[in-house]
């Protein structure tokens, strides 16, 4: 009787969760950028040889934790020696403890390499990122080389639901002579091959990163548009913009048969020392889902965080919470800043939440949102025609 027992206990359990719903939520940030302020804010006054990056994040760390987490590398962990030092623009090289940061304390899942930066070192800087970011247990996507191929897609899993990411650039500032390291380029071929590489993962939802668009821009181009057209029309969920290193707006699109998709156009920088307005104004997007009990998978809301970079006396930047919630302010470290610099983070984040249309109410993590399927045909309207 026992073994019966519990042979029925299990076979209500299995059926329990066979029909249970299940929730996701994926966070994204714009571009990690590391200029040579920022180095030299790092570096160990006692130990040049010594680099410490947390202080750059230290006062949005909470606001990351516990999720899935996906951002845009906009460096290189090419090494040094005689002949090679860490440097910031035009020619990135950041020390290893970046990836270690991003790893152990912001514990980021996945890392865009597609982008104009990524041979800023050549392919050789290019493949010991890839290594680098191996050892830290980071998952990455954009390039093709040794056993992954061009236009690959990578499948992760995050609270049960399996997501497949794809990763293009529009270019690249430099390109290696060398042809053993491939670069995921923006064209209808290579987004339709990626998506058929996706698709054969079985995933739940797709998610593209591209980089793309204008820089200093607010508002998306043709060639952005004909990209997400392209994407949409072959299976993608969720479109994720960088590189304008501004913000771009945010567009919902819901269909006839009222399938929702959505595209970030750009999420600004996350982290640079770009300090001209609004560089430094950046957003964390949250994309919730919801798998139901067939196995279909829903977006059932977007919403945001509004940042703003920092430079307290002009000498290291530090990413910096901009939204008005109370108690997720209480949770956050804003020591240092003064009355005046408090007042301009809220002024900034009123500005930001108006460009992208946000409502005006947080949810449980401090973030705006941006479309909820409980006001199903509500839209983000933007209130403004820039983000400053």
């Amino acid at each position: 009787m026992r073994k019966i027992f519990i042979s029925l206990t299990l076979s209500l359990l299995l059926c329990s969760c066979s029909y249970a719903e299940t929730r996701a939520r994926f966070i994204f940030i714009g571009d990690i950028m590391t200029h040579d302020q920022q180095l030299d804010a790092a570096r160990n006054k006692h130990n040049p040889e010594s680099y410490d990056f947390s202080p750059q994040f230290r006062r949005v760390k909470p606001l990351l934790e516990n999720a899935f987490l996906v951002g845009n590398l906009e460096t290189v962990f090419a090494g040094r020696s005689k002949k090679l030092r860490y440097a910031g623009f035009p020619f990135f090289n950041t020390p290893d403890v970046l990836a270690e940061l991003l790893s152990k304390d912001l514990h980021v899942d996945l890392l865009t390499l597609a982008n104009n930066h990524i041979f800023d070192r050549k392919t050789s800087g290019a493949r010991r990122t890839v290594q680098v970011l191996n050892s830290q247990d980071i998952a990455w996507i954009g390039l093709g080389l040794d056993d992954v191929a061009s236009n690959d897609a990578v499948l992760l899993e995050n609270d049960g639901i399996r997501a497949a990411f794809i990763n293009h650039t529009y270019g690249s500032n430099e390109w290696p002579k060398s042809k053993d390291v491939h670069l995921n380029v923006i064209s209808s071929a290579d987004i339709t091959k990626s998506l058929e590489r996706a698709k054969s993962l079985s995933p739940d939802i797709i998610i593209a990163c591209f980089h793309w668009g204008n820089e200093y821009h607010f508002s998306p181009n043709i060639h952005q548009k004909r990209a997400a057209d392209i994407a949409f029309e072959n299976g993608v969920d969720l479109i994720i913009g960088t590189h304008p290193h501004v913000l771009q707006p945010v567009e919902v699109r819901i269909s006839s048969d009222d399938k929702v998709k959505a595209v970030a156009w750009s999420l600004g920088n996350f982290v640079s020392f770009q300090r001209t307005l609004p560089r430094e104004r950046s957003i964390i997007l949250a994309a919730e889902f919801v798998k139901d009990d067939e196995g279909i998978t829903r977006l059932v809301k977007l919403s945001e965080a509004p940042l703003y970079v920092i430079a307290p006396g002009q000498k290291r930047t530090e990413v910096t919470y901009a939204g008005t919630d109370e108690k997720i302010i209480a949770s956050l470290d804003f020591s240092g800043l003064n009355k005046s610099q408090l007042n301009n983070l809220r002024t900034i984040g009123r500005q930001v939440n108006e460009f992208l249309g946000a409502q005006n109410e947080t949810d449980e993590y401090g973030f705006y949102t941006l479309w909820d399927e409980k006001s199903f045909d509500v839209l983000p309207k933007s209130k403004r025609k820039t983000p400053k």
